[in-house]
C-alpha cells in the first residue's frame, strides 16, 4: 500500500468516527431533551406513547439514547409535543411570535453517501404543525417513513427529475413542475423514478398531541 493511499484510508476512517460521534451526541442530546419536554408536561411514558402513536419501547428507546429515530419518528415526537422538529431538536427561539420576520436555520435531517438529503428549511409550532422541507434523492436511494400522526397531509412539488411516490398500496410517478397531495398517516416512500436524481419540495401539516387511531 503507497503512502498515498494508506492517508487516504486514515482520512476516510476518522471522518467516520467524527461522524459516528457526533451522531452519538446528537442522540444524547435529543434523548435528553424528549425526557426534559415529557417532565415539564407531566407525561408519563405510556402518555407519551399514546399520544406520539409509538410504542412504550420505541419511546425508552429514545429516552436512553439506545435508539436512531428516523423523521417519521422525530415528526410523530414533535406533534405530540405540539411543537416543530426544529425545536425538538434544539431550544424554541426566545423571539416573540410578536415578530413579523423571523429567520430560520436549514436543518439536514437525512444524508445518503450517494447524494442524497431532506432538509427541513423551516417549521411552525403549535398543536397544528406545519413545515417546509427541500429533497434530493439519488439513484439507488429509496426514502421509507413510517406513518405520521393521523390526518397528516403533505403537498409534493417536483422540480427536476421523476419522483416515484409510493403512499399504503397505492404508487404515482410525478415528472418535474408536477405536484401531489399526500395523506401520510400511512407508510410512504419516495424514489427517483428514473436514472437521474430528483429533487422536490415539500410542506407538511401535522396536528400534535392525538392519540393513535
Amino acid at each position: 500500500m503507497t503512502v498515498q493511499r494508506f492517508l487516504m484510508k486514515v482520512n476516510i476512517m476518522t471522518d467516520a468516527a467524527i461522524a459516528a460521534e457526533r451522531e452519538k451526541d446528537l442522540g444524547n442530546a435529543l434523548s435528553l431533551r424528549i425526557r426534559v419536554l415529557r417532565l415539564a408536561r407531566k407525561l408519563s411514558l405510556d402518555a407519551l406513547s399514546s399520544r406520539s402513536g409509538l410504542s412504550k419501547g420505541t419511546v425508552v428507546a429514545i429516552e436512553q439514547g439506545k435508539a436512531n429515530p428516523s423523521i417519521g419518528v422525530l415528526c410523530r415526537l414533535a406533534a405530540a409535543f405540539s411543537i416543530s422538529v426544529t425545536d425538538l431538536l434544539g431550544d424554541p427561539p426566545e423571539e416573540t411570535s410578536d415578530n413579523p420576520i423571523l429567520r430560520t436555520e436549514p436543518i439536514t435531517l437525512w444524508k445518503t453517501k450517494r447524494g442524497s438529503e431532506a432538509k427541513l428549511e423551516a417549521s411552525i409550532s403549535g398543536r397544528t404543525m406545519f413545515e417546509i422541507w427541500s429533497w434530493k434523492i439519488s439513484p439507488g436511494d429509496v426514502y421509507r417513513s413510517e406513518p405520521h400522526s393521523h390526518g397528516t397531509r403533505e403537498l409534493i412539488s417536483v422540480k427536476s427529475g421523476s419522483l416515484n411516490v409510493t403512499v399504503g398500496s397505492e404508487t404515482m410517478v410525478l415528472k418535474a413542475g408536477e405536484a401531489a397531495r399526500l395523506v401520510a398517516d400511512q407508510p410512504h416512500a419516495y424514489a427517483p423514478a428514473g436514472r437521474q436524481l430528483v429533487s422536490f419540495t415539500m410542506a407538511v401539516l401535522e396536528r400534535g398531541g392525538q392519540t393513535s387511531s
